[in-house]
C-alpha cells in the first residue's frame, strides 16, 4: 500500500465532500481558498493510510502486551523503553502516549491538553485569557521548607483490587514526609492524610502545597483543612505532569521498586511501601544534596 503525506486542510475538504450536490465545488473551493485540483487530489487518497497512521496501527497490539504485563500500571515511558529493549523498536515518548490513551479510550481533550500552559478564563469581548493558579512553576525551589508536592499513584493488587497510594513530598529533597493507602479517594481518606502531614515534624507555616487538579485536591475537605494548616494550595494545569515533576518522578520510582517484590495483598503493599519510603529518606543518595534527603534535614533545621 502506498504510504502518502498528512492530510490537510481535512475540514474544508469534508464540507465540499459533504454540500456538493448543493453548490458548485469550484465555488466552494474559491471561497475556502483552497484549488480544485488539491481537493481531487484528498478525494482520491482520503481513504489510503499515511505512514503514520499504519505505524500506529502496527504498535498498538504491542503496547496493549506491555501495558497488560504490568497489570495496567506502566507508564507510557516504560513502555516506550520496554519496547526498544524487548522488541529494539524506537518510538518517541509522544507516540507511546497517544497510542496509550486510544488503548484506554481517554478523551481527546487529554492527548490535547498535554502539554497545555496554565490558565483561568477571562473573558474581554471575544477574547479569552488562560491563567492557572499555579504558584509553585515559577518559584525558585533552591533549598527545604518552600513546597510540597502531592499526588495520589494507583496500584492493581491481585487479591485485594486496586488501591490508591498517596505521597506527600519536599519538592527540593523529595524527602517523603507522608505515605498511605487508601481504597477510595474519599474525604476520610484526604483528611487522613493531611492529619498525618499535620502531625509530622516538617515545618508546615506558609509552605505551598503543590499538586495536580484531581477532584480530591479540588474538594471541600481539603481546601478547609490546608487553610487551617497555613498551606498555601497550588495546582497544576490540567494534563499536564511536567507541572508537578517531583511527585510525578517518585511515583515512578515507587512502581518500579514494587515489581520485585509484586505483593498481592494490602498487608504486602504496606510492607513494600514502608521499604521504600526508608529506602528513599535514608538510603538513597541525592545527588543535588550530596547526601539522603533525612540526613540533609536535620543539618539545615
Amino acid at each position: 500500500m502506498q504510504c502518502l503525506p498528512g492530510k490537510r486542510n481535512t475540514y474544508k475538504f469534508q464540507f465540499i465532500e459533504k454540500f456538493k450536490k448543493q453548490y458548485p465545488i469550484n465555488i466552494m473551493c474559491e471561497e475556502l481558498e483552497i484549488s480544485r485540483d488539491t481537493y481531487y487530489k484528498w478525494l482520491k487518497r482520503k481513504n489510503i493510510k499515511n505512514r503514520y497512521e499504519l505505524n500506529h496501527e502496527a504498535l498498538k497490539p504491542l503496547i496493549q502486551k506491555y501495558y497488560d504485563l504490568s497489570n495496567g500500571t506502566a507508564g507510557y515511558r516504560q513502555i516506550k523503553e520496554q519496547l526498544e529493549y524487548h522488541e529494539g523498536i524506537i518510538i518517541s515518548y509522544y507516540m507511546a502516549f497517544l497510542i496509550k490513551c486510544c488503548i484506554m479510550k481517554l478523551p481527546e481533550a487529554r492527548k490535547k491538553n498535554k502539554n497545555k500552559g496554565k490558565y483561568t478564563v477571562t473573558t474581554k469581548g471575544d477574547e479569552k485569557k488562560y491563567t492557572y493558579q499555579n504558584i509553585a512553576e515559577n518559584m525558585d525551589i533552591n533549598d527545604i521548607y518552600k513546597v510540597i508536592s502531592t499526588d495520589t499513584t494507583e496500584v492493581k493488587l491481585e487479591k485485594d483490587g486496586k488501591q490508591n497510594v498517596s505521597f506527600f513530598i519536599d519538592a527540593y529533597s523529595t524527602e517523603i514526609l507522608v505515605s498511605c493507602i487508601g481504597k477510595s479517594l474519599n474525604n476520610d481518606f484526604i483528611e487522613y492524610n493531611l492529619n498525618l502531614l499535620n502531625d509530622s515534624d516538617y515545618k508546615l507555616d506558609n509552605i505551598i502545597l503543590h499538586s495536580d487538579r484531581g477532584g480530591m485536591y479540588k474538594s471541600g475537605i481539603y481546601n478547609t483543612k490546608t487553610a487551617e494548616m497555613n498551606l498555601i494550595p497550588s495546582m497544576s494545569a490540567p494534563y499536564t505532569c511536567t507541572h508537578n515533576p517531583w511527585i510525578e518522578t517518585l511515583n515512578g520510582q515507587f512502581k518500579d521498586f514494587i515489581k520485585k517484590d509484586n505483593p498481592k495483598t494490602l498487608d504486602e503493599l504496606q510492607i513494600v511501601l514502608n521499604k521504600f519510603v526508608y529506602y528513599n529518606n535514608n538510603i538513597k543518595i541525592k545527588n543535588k544534596l550530596k547526601t539522603t534527603p533525612i540526613n540533609y534535614r536535620c543539618c539545615h533545621s
